[in-house]
């Protein structure tokens, strides 16, 4: 071959030294291309019949580039069963939510990989292509759909708390309030504020109200960042026509004016007080017989009042705390020995005030539930990845905080079954997950079949016996 560039002509040299048999330079519309040469017998025509087999080409500079191999593909599919069938048998809300909105089926798709496995909005169509469920419910997960569906869920308000309402089967809630932080400048309801961190950046409020009788999220709201606890509080009232439901609150939530207003309307109330409250006077109490909780022995006593049955509580590990809380504050000059004297009088002691009248035991294991809610945060900002968002209005935000109410519902459904076993020193909601996601569907055109299931993922599964596995 006549003309070949000196760097061309380099690169082939070495080819020949390098690759085994016999290899070919060609020229083909200016282009040069690399083949190896091989024979073989040609029984019919009897002879030797000459074999090319295409390497690759050379440019011009003298680069080798390599042919692209093709990826061989099977008819076989492979996906993920357990997490995905797991997770979607404990949502169980199908059929409530498809009567307030079209996208039910996409909200709860999201939900689903959010609890399994937090992606961001671009990744979670990719994400539900690898779960065997994607074959049980057709949805539109691209991240423009999924977008929308987020800003038209989040216009709503009426239906979101006629939703919450059905999800309410208990007639107390545990109300609390977090914060969540935003990187973007769109959304109105950020405002400024400081984190735990004590950084200075646009933050939101998000409200989350658990049913005490099943310990599941039943109810979400977004608020201005800005926005006390007490407000909010009224503004979910207003919103949450149920008047039979009663409240759980924290300390923060404190106000005479609230309580009164719970008295007026008939709504049922336990609320913690403060240490400072005249409701704390201890000194003409009668304490009765105490309870253990948690390994903790409790004392309790009960006096009713103008504002409803003050329920007093004694701990005695708590009051030693307490009191070693104090004498670091009196020993870094914060608090004098006469200020340490009077708080160490309700040292250990928890006060309740409450419209209903039952055990000291009962009241308390119903305001220790509050526990659940900080699971609640901790697992909405840490486990599911909502303590940013990256949402760019209002709409979206809110849209985005529901789908996350329905992934906590996955989670603490996960949870429930694991306390019930008493394996929460053992196993985490995220281990149920990632090892259920080893056990996978094979689909091949004319048949189904499980893979082989690790043992692990095994004893997972006995957890859960009705999870579906046909």
């Amino acid at each position: 071959m006549k003309d070949i560039p000196p760097k061309v002509l380099e690169t082939f040299e070495r080819m020949k030294e390098s690759e085994e048999g016999c290899i070919e330079l060609k020229k083909i519309r200016g282009r040069y291309y690399v083949y190896r040469a091989t024979s073989e017998w040609d029984k019919e025509d009897k002879k030797v019949r000459k074999i090319t087999v295409y390497l690759g080409s050379i440019t011009p500079e003298g680069t080798y580039i390599s042919k692209k191999q093709r990826v061989q593909e099977s008819n076989r599919e492979v996906f993920e069963y357990a997490n995905g069938m797991l997770a979607y048998h404990l949502l169980d809300i199908e059929e409530k939510l498809k009567g307030y909105t079209p996208h039910y089926r996409e909200l709860i798709a999201a939900a689903i990989i959010k609890a399994i496995d937090p992606k961001p909005l671009r990744l979670i169509s990719s994400r539900w292509e690898k779960l065997y469920l994607q074959k049980v419910i057709d949805v539109n997960l691209s991240p423009k759909n999924i977008s929308k569906i987020l800003r038209d869920t989040g216009k709503g308000v009426r239906w979101w708390y006629d939703f919450f309402e059905e999800l309410s089967d208990s007639k107390l809630l545990l109300y609390d309030l977090t914060t969540v932080f935003t990187h973007s400048r769109n959304i109105r309801m950020a405002e400024k504020g400081y984190n735990n961190e004590r950084k200075y950046c646009n933050q939101l409020g998000v409200v989350i109200a658990f049913s005490v009788e099943d310990m599941l999220p039943a109810g979400i709201e977004v608020y201005w960042g800005s926005m006390k606890d007490i407000t909010t509080i009224k503004d979910f009232l207003e919103r949450f026509r149920k008047r039979s439901m009663g409240f759980i609150l924290d300390r923060g939530f404190w106000s005479e004016k609230l309580v009164k207003d719970f008295r007026k309307e008939g709504i049922n109330y336990v609320v913690p007080l403060r240490k400072n409250s005249k409701l704390m006077d201890t000194r003409w109490l009668r304490w009765r017989k105490p309870f253990t909780y948690r390994q903790r022995t409790i004392k309790w006593s009960r006096r009713k009042t103008e504002s409803g049955q003050v329920y007093l509580f004694y701990d005695p590990q708590l009051r030693g705390e307490e009191e070693s809380a104090l004498l670091r504050k009196v020993e870094q000059g914060m608090m004098t020995m006469e200020e340490f004297e009077e708080k160490k009088k309700v040292a250990g002691v928890i006060g309740l005030l409450s419209n209903l009248e039952r055990s000291g035991e009962e009241i308390f294991d119903l305001y220790k539930g509050r526990e659940d809610v900080e699971i609640a945060f901790d697992a909405m900002k840490n486990y599911l990845d909502a303590d940013k968002t990256y949402m760019r209005t209002d709409e979206a935000v809110r849209g985005y905080f529901f789908v996350t109410l329905l992934a906590l519902r996955i989670y603490f459904g996960v949870l429930r079954r694991l306390r019930e076993r008493e394996l929460t020193n053992r196993i985490s909601v995220e281990e149920v997950f990632f090892e259920l996601s080893k056990v996978q569907k094979i689909v091949e055109p004319s048949r189904e079949y499980f893979a082989r299931i690790p043992k692990r993922a095994r004893r997972i599964m006995e957890l859960f016996p009705e999870l579906p596995m046909g």
